[in-house]
Order: structure tokens, then C-alpha cells, then sequence
């Protein structure tokens, strides 16, 4: 059976450590804890999905390389959606996904015997950023958000959206359809799966961070370490949850406690069962998560809470592969 493991969260904040620097993940091994062993003498471990959630399996690959050099890990991303459409086609150990499985992608799981389980490795706030030369927009609304994002929006200048703002053509960017961002976005934005259609696509959030740096009427949204890596380059847009409510910024305290809403969220990797029986996965998966209140904030995310650490657990030591003669990813 899948098993998805996740507990009513307490209030509590795990900073995250040193989170205005600038460090990349790639480049910065991730965790320092000698919990993965050298068992596994070698083979391949593929990791796919989210773009945002592959800053924290990186610094994972990272660090795991560090304590066993024999086995590969392959980490990538093509979005959410299309890590969970590689990982049907057999290509894929572990999904990177930035939003939960959807119940079609859980059936089919089950149906073809591809069962996973689902780990908590993180918490995200989904940034709205401006150019820094933007210094009109304060704040917006969810409903200025709504108005400006919807499938059928009619609103194309910042006049448009507040008659006090400039009559300039506003420039959108934002993670293309395959992404968990895209689709966490318009659910908690538009209530709908879609969103306009005239904006630049992505599935590099890099791509997105280097076109609203680069353009002062641009506007666009991606994961909250996108943001905080580059901070001297964007300016994060305080979101207004309904008209009552005080505009809130997103930081580590404010996605924790969700009051950054409704754009805090969960990160999850879901590993495939049958691959546990392979010494690799199951070595890199432990490191992954017996490290992973290092990796996240390494990543410049929030890490999971103690309880949050605890689910993984249980979930982990209950997890019972199906045949220890699993065969390997074939891509």
C-alpha cells in the first residue's frame, strides 16, 4: 500500500541557518553526518521532478558522494508532473515533487504496482518577486493576484491592477504546466488548473529569477530559495490573503506557521518501493533522510519539524520492499 504519513503540524520554527546567503547546493555538499554507510558497491540511483525540490536532493547527492564515491546519483528536473510521468515509465527511484501526488497518480501507482511512499523534506513559501526598480507595488492581494493570473485576465498594465500604479505593460513569468509550483500556484491563485496564457515559461527557475532581474515592469513566482539566493536581484512582494488581512512577506517563520497563506506548502520525495531493495536506493534514501534537517536548510528552505522527522521515520522503518530481486531504473 502507499503510505502517506503526515502529521498535524506543531508551530514550531527550524530556522533555517544563514538563509541571506547566496550558496548554491551544487556546490555545497549537503549534510555532515556519517549515517550513510559503504555497503553498496556500486550502481545508479535516478532522482526527478521538481525544480524546486531539486535543491534539497541535491545537496543529498552531494553529501551521500562524499561517504560512498561507487554509487551514481542521478538528480534532474523536469517538474513535478513529469517526474511523476518518468517515474510510471520506469526511469525514476525517487520523485521530487513540490505538491502532493494528485488521486489519478495514486491509483495508477497501485494499479500497476509501482507503490511509493511519501516523505516530508522541507517547507516552501511560493515567492511573488518584482524588479528592484519596482517601487510602487508594495503588497498585492490574492484577489489582485486572481485578477492578474487568471485564465481569462484582461489586466496588462499595472494601471489595470491599482489605477494609482503606472500604465506600463506588466511582463510575466512563471514555471511552465509540468511544474508542482505551476499547478500549486493556480489551485491556491485562480481555484482552477490553468492561468493566462501570455507569460514566459520555464521549467529553470534560474530562467525566470534571470528575467524578472532583468526587466522593470516584470513580474513572476517560483520557490522561496530561488528568492533568497538571489535577493539582490528581486524584491519579494508581501501577499494579502483577503482584504482584512495584513500583508505578509514570506520567511522562514511565516511559511512554518502557514501565516504566508496560501502560498506555504510542503516538499516531498517519493520513493518507489520495490527500488528499496536495491542496496543503493535504500543507502541514499537513509542518508537523504536521517541528514535531511541539514540538507533543507541548505538548500535555503524550512526543514521538516521534529514531528515531520519522526513520520519519515516510521515511514521508513515500515517501508517493505516487494521482492529483493527489483530491477534498476532503464533510463
Amino acid at each position: 500500500m502507499i503510505r502517506n504519513r503526515f502529521a498535524v503540524l506543531p508551530l514550531i520554527l527550524l530556522t533555517l541557518n544563514g538563509c541571506g546567503g547566496g550558496d548554491d547546493p551544487a556546490t555545497t555538499p549537503g549534510g555532515s553526518s556519517s549515517s550513510g554507510t559503504k555497503g553498496a558497491s556500486g550502481g545508479t540511483v535516478v532522482v526527478d521532478g521538481s525544480s524546486t525540490v531539486f535543491r534539497i536532493s541535491k545537496a543529498a547527492q552531494e553529501g551521500f558522494a562524499g561517504l560512498n564515491d561507487k554509487v551514481t546519483v542521478v538528480v534532474d528536473f523536469h517538474g513535478t508532473g513529469a517526474g511523476f510521468t518518468r517515474y510510471f515509465e520506469g526511469s525514476v527511484d525517487v520523485i521530487d515533487a513540490s505538491r502532493d501526488a494528485k488521486p489519478e497518480e495514486t491509483e495508477k501507482a497501485v494499479s500497476k504496482g509501482n507503490d511509493w511512499t511519501r516523505f516530508l523534506v522541507g517547507y516552501d513559501g511560493i515567492t511573488v518577486v518584482v524588479n528592484p526598480k519596482n517601487t510602487f507595488v508594495k503588497s498585492l492581494s490574492v484577489a489582485q493576484l486572481k485578477k492578474l493570473w487568471e485564465p481569462d485576465s484582461k489586466i496588462t498594465t499595472w494601471k489595470d491592477l491599482d489605477p494609482t500604479w503606472p500604465d506600463r505593460k506588466i511582463v510575466l513569468y512563471a514555471p511552465d504546466t509540468d511544474s508542482g509550483t505551476f499547478e500549486f500556484f493556480t489551485e491556491a491563485i485562480t481555484a482552477k488548473s490553468k492561468q493566462r496564457k501570455d507569460y514566459q515559461p520555464s521549467s529553470d527557475d534560474n530562467t525566470l529569477v534571470k528575467g524578472v532581474a532583468g526587466d522593470a515592469d516584470s513580474l513572476g513566482y517560483f520557490g522561496y530559495a530561488y528568492y533568497v539566493t538571489n535577493k539582490d536581484k528581486l524584491r519579494a512582494v508581501p501577499i494579502k490573503k483577503d482584504d482584512a488581512s495584513e500583508a505578509v512577506a514570506p520567511t522562514p517563520e511565516s511559511v512554518l506557521d502557514k501565516s504566508y497563506s496560501p502560498l506555504a506548502r510542503p516538499l516531498y520525495i517519493f520513493v518507489k518501493n520495490s527500488a528499496m531493495a536495491r542496496a543503493e536506493v535504500k543507502e541514499f534514501v537513509n542518508y537523504y533522510l536521517n541528514n535531511v534537517t541539514t540538507l533543507a536548510p541548505k538548500a535555503k528552505y524550512v526543514s521538516p519539524t521534529a514531528d515531520d522527522v519522526a513520520a519519515n521515520k516510521a515511514a521508513l522503518e515500515g517501508l517493505k520492499a516487494p521482492s529483493p530481486k527489483a530491477p534498476g531504473p532503464v533510463g
